[in-house]
C-alpha cells in the first residue's frame, strides 16, 4: 500500500500537471469572460509539454412523462471522455478525445452501444502563427457555437438544442486551416474544411443524427472585449441520415448524390451574471428532402453565488415530417470549477423517445 509520506515520482507530477491544466483550458472555454480564443472556430492547441491528459464525465438521469418508455427514473446518458494533447515541435502539435458512452439521447436511435469508443477528435496541427494554423485528422466541425464546446460541464443543460448537431456530423475527418487575429479592437477568427471522405470514426456514425460522405465548409467568428461574440457558418456537403427498414428489417442510411448548402448563424453575450446564446441552421430543399431549418435561443442569468436559473426555447423542422417545439427551464449549480449539477424539466408539444418530455438531473465532472 502506499503511505501518504510517499513522493510522487517525476513523471505522476508532470501527468498531475498536465491534468491541471487541461482542466483550467476546459474550464476556461466557458466560465472565463476574458477567453476570447475559446468562442473562436477551431481554437489552436495548448500546452508545453509533450503529454499532457485530462478528462471528463457525465451522468444524466431521466424521468420521462411523457411518453412513458420507462417506470420511474432511467438513465438518459452517460459519458466519460479522455484527453491527450501536447507538443512534438514548437510549431507542431496534436489533440486526442476518445468519448465512451454506454447510452446517450443525442443520436437518431436515441441510444449508443455499451462500451462504445468514438474518437472524437484525433488530429495533428501546425503553427506558422496565430494567423494560420493547418489541422490534418478527426476534428469536431466548427459549425454554430455549441458544438466545440459540447462537453457536458461546460453546458448549462444536460440536453442538447436540436440546431446543434441534428443539421450536421458533430466531427469530421479531413483537412482544416484556421486562423484569428485582432480587428479593430476586436478578436476576428476563422477556420475552413475539407473531408471529401468518411475516414476515421466513420464506423461510429451510423447512430447520428446527421453524417456527411463529403462536405466543404466554414467558419467566421467576430468577438469584442464587451462580451459579444457573433458567428456565421456555410457548408456545402453530401449527408447521410437513418432511412426506412428495407425488407429484411435492416436500417439503411439514405446518402444525398449532390452538395447540398447548410447555413448557420450564431450569437453569444456575456456580461455580468448573464449569458444568452443562440443559433439557427437552414438547409434549402434538395433532391425531393424538404427544407430544414432550426433555431434555439437560451438565457442563464446569476441567482446566487455558484446558482443559475436556465431557460431555452427552441423549434426544428422537420423531425418526423412535423415541426418540433421544446422547451426547458431549470436551475445549474457550479460550486467550483470542476463539477456541474443541473436538474431542469423539458417541454414539447410531441413527446418522442428522442425528445422526451419531463425531468432531467445531471452530473458532470472535469478531471
Amino acid at each position: 500500500m502506499l503511505h501518504r509520506t510517499s513522493t510522487p515520482s517525476p513523471a505522476v507530477r508532470r501527468a498531475l500537471r498536465g491534468l491541471r491544466l487541461g482542466t483550467c483550458v476546459l474550464v476556461a472555454s466557458v466560465l472565463a469572460p476574458g477567453s476570447a480564443r475559446a468562442q473562436l472556430p477551431a481554437p489552436p492547441v495548448t500546452g508545453t509539454s509533450a503529454l499532457q491528459i485530462g478528462a471528463w464525465a457525465g451522468v444524466t438521469f431521466t424521468r420521462p412523462e411523457h411518453p412513458e418508455v420507462v417506470e420511474g427514473v432511467d438513465v438518459g446518458e452517460l459519458v466519460a471522455a479522455v484527453l491527450a494533447w501536447g507538443r512534438i515541435t514548437a510549431r507542431a502539435s496534436y489533440l486526442v478525445e476518445l468519448d465512451m458512452a454506454k447510452r446517450t439521447v443525442e443520436t437518431w436511435t436515441g441510444r449508443e452501444a455499451d462500451r462504445r469508443v468514438d474518437p472524437v477528435r484525433l488530429y495533428a496541427e501546425y503553427a506558422f502563427g496565430d494567423a494560420l494554423r493547418v489541422r490534418a485528422g478527426r476534428f469536431l466541425t466548427p459549425f454554430g457555437n455549441w458544438n466545440e464546446r459540447h462537453a457536458e460541464p461546460l453546458t448549462w443543460t444536460p440536453t442538447r438544442p436540436l440546431a446543434s448537431y441534428r443539421p450536421f456530423a458533430k466531427s469530421l475527418t479531413g483537412v482544416l486551416v484556421a486562423g484569428n487575429r485582432p480587428l479593430g479592437g476586436r478578436e476576428l477568427g476563422w477556420a475552413a474544411y475539407a473531408a471529401p471522405g468518411r475516414g476515421i470514426g466513420s464506423a461510429f456514425e451510423e447512430d447520428e443524427e446527421s453524417s456527411f460522405a463529403r462536405v466543404f465548409g466554414g467558419r467566421v467568428a467576430l468577438e469584442s472585449p464587451s462580451g459579444v461574440t457573433v458567428g456565421t457558418s456555410l457548408a456545402l456537403g453530401a449527408r447521410r441520415r437513418p432511412g426506412d427498414p428495407d425488407d429484411d428489417g435492416e436500417e439503411e442510411r439514405d446518402e444525398e448524390s449532390s452538395l447540398r448548402p447548410l447555413l448557420g448563424v450564431d450569437a453569444r453575450w456575456l456580461g455580468d451574471g448573464v449569458e444568452i446564446s443562440g443559433e439557427a441552421a437552414w438547409a434549402p430543399e434538395a433532391e425531393e428532402r424538404p427544407a430544414e431549418g432550426g433555431v434555439y435561443l437560451q438565457g442563464a442569468v446569476r441567482i446566487a453565488g455558484p446558482l443559475w436559473a436556465v431557460a431555452r426555447a427552441e423549434s426544428h423542422r422537420p423531425v418526423d415530417d412535423r415541426t418540433a417545439e421544446v422547451g426547458y427551464a431549470g436551475l445549474t449549480w457550479r460550486p467550483g470549477p470542476r463539477f456541474v449539477v443541473k436538474l431542469g424539466r423539458q417541454f414539447t408539444r410531441r413527446p418522442s423517445t428522442r425528445i422526451p418530455d419531463g425531468w432531467f438531473l445531471s452530473f458532470s465532472s472535469l478531471f
